[in-house]
């Protein structure tokens, strides 16, 4: 029987993760082979809440909410009309591939075949914002979508809506000329509902000051590293987390290359471990995940949660880090059972010392460092600097 994935009756932000977890499966640099998930989206949503690895331009908190509104005035326009905002999701597919900047697009190659629609995907982040002003599902939001108009008692007419928005743009969906761009309106409108909803945040940071386009994680990036003492808290135990665990991520697939008997990876992966302590930033030996524990306690109130044995398992990994030498864990009998020990979490999906199952390793598999959804960001916060520069 074919294994298969269906939704049930969970929050948005659950189903961002299991989509997220999905996607995990076709990028082998980015699966959490130890475990750690729960720490690392706990860090992410501290530094950047309601973004998610799987978006890709922010006007498509504009796009959402307009296509819901268009479905629903095209169903009152239409006496007995039953259009879907899916219907006109996919019709904007065809309309962004044509535009000046249609980078990002959902849909690119499976076009109306997509099934994962840019609703679904934003949903928890529109949520977040405000733009869905309430929770909801899709089939109520769109229901609920046609603003209703309400008279007091006294004739003082107020109209009220679902969705926060700006104006739907002349001729959505079947034209969207600009594409992905932003315009100044469009981008101040998103700049505000960031500051006003995430305050204190490095996202709320990131949106008044632009981040470099190249930059490959937070604590490389010039903006990131002026943030204030909150944001700038958060981003310290970032780094010491991302930096100290990678040693661990690496240790894992060489000990895979060796069971593989695969020496090219074998001599890579040892000179990817004896280049790592470079990475380790200044106090690592003095960093206490306990303090990490705290700060994203107070982020997000008691909703944290973390499986003991993975905090242990990051405790242990970083104890051991610490009163180490980083360049010899490579061959620290130590460091070495503890990875094997770790393993064992997967049960019949354990490669190391199941042959079977190793046959299916790829050669890298969880091996790029934590930088907690960076590339979103930096996409993100860069659409809204480029729009509000279009003043």
């Amino acid at each position: 029987m074919a294994s298969v994935i269906t939704w049930l009756d969970v929050s948005a932000d659950e189903q961002r993760r299991m989509r997220e977890l999905a996607a995990m499966f076709t990028q082998r640099d980015s699966r959490d082979e130890l475990g750690i998930g729960q720490l690392r989206d706990g860090i992410g949503d501290a530094l950047f809440p309601g973004t998610s690895t799987l978006h890709t331009r922010a006007r498509y908190l504009l796009f959402v909410p307009w296509c819901f509104q268009h479905a629903a005035q095209s169903r009152s326009r239409v006496k007995g009309g039953t259009r879907q905002p899916d219907a006109t999701e996919l019709d904007l597919i065809d309309a962004l591939r044509s535009s000046r900047d249609a980078d990002g697009l959902l849909g690119e190659r499976a076009g109306r075949d997509l099934r994962n629609l840019p609703s679904s995907v934003y949903w928890s982040m529109l949520q977040r914002y405000g733009i869905l002003t309430r929770p909801a599902s899709r089939a109520e939001a769109f229901e609920a979508s046609t603003p209703h108009v309400h008279v007091d008692d006294d004739g003082l007419t107020t109209t009220s809506s679902l969705w926060s928005a700006p104006p739907i743009p002349k001729d959505f969906p079947d034209e969207v000329a600009d594409g992905f761009a932003l315009t100044a309106e469009e981008a101040s409108w998103l700049r505000d509902r960031v500051l006003e909803h995430a305050p204190g945040t490095m996202l709320a940071h990131l949106v008044q000051h632009r981040p470099d386009d190249d930059s490959t994680a937070p604590w490389h990036d010039a903006a990131a590293t002026r943030a204030p003492q909150r944001a700038a808290t958060v981003l310290h135990h970032a780094q010491h987390f991302a930096t100290i665990l990678h040693g661990a991520q690496l240790l894992y697939n060489l000990l895979l290359a060796e069971e593989a008997d695969r020496a090219e990876l074998h001599d890579d992966y040892r000179d990817r471990l004896a280049r790592w302590p470079a990475e380790l930033a200044a106090g690592y030996d003095e960093w206490r995940l306990d303090d990490l524990l705290g700060v994203l306690r107070e982020e997000r109130g008691s909703r944290l949660p973390v499986a003991p044995a993975a905090q242990r398992f990051v405790q242990n990994w970083t104890t051991l880090v610490q009163r180490s030498d980083p360049n010899s864990l490579a061959d620290l009998p130590e460091a070495r059972a503890m990875i094997r020990e770790r393993e064992k979490i997967k049960g019949a999906k354990t490669r190391l010392g199941n042959p079977r199952r190793l046959e299916t390793w790829k050669g890298a598999s969880g091996t790029a460092l934590l930088t907690f959804r960076w590339a979103t960001v930096r996409q993100f916060t860069r659409d809204i600097h480029e729009g509000l520069a279009r003043a």
